[in-house]
């Protein structure tokens, strides 16, 4: 092998060297940003889990307003009423299976 080939191998060893170092800080971060992806994941389902509830909330707040203020229209109010039955039915029969 001449001087050449040798400053040749050399300098790619260097670059091989250098390639496997930025490899492993790409393989570093991108765990990083999978674990991040993760905990986004779970706030994601959270926060979804809770915009449910506090829909329900909000129904339900409004639907005490409605009988609090001594709603006129009787029909209306039972109309609300059988619906609010019928949902809790349904959600009992989803748990009964």
């Amino acid at each position: 092998m001449t001087e050449q080939d040798h400053l040749l191998l050399e300098e790619f060893k260097k670059k091989v060297s250098s390639l496997m170092e930025k490899y492993e800080v790409l393989k570093s971060e991108k765990l990083k940003l999978e674990d991040e992806k993760q905990t986004l994941l779970s706030q994601i389902k959270f926060l979804e889990k809770e915009k449910v509830e506090l829909g329900e909330k909000y129904k339900n707040l409004k639907f005490a307003k409605l009988l609090h203020a001594g709603y006129d229209d009787n029909q209306h109010v039972k109309q609300k009423i059988n619906k609010l039955l019928r949902e809790i039915d349904k959600s009992i029969a989803l748990l009964n299976r």
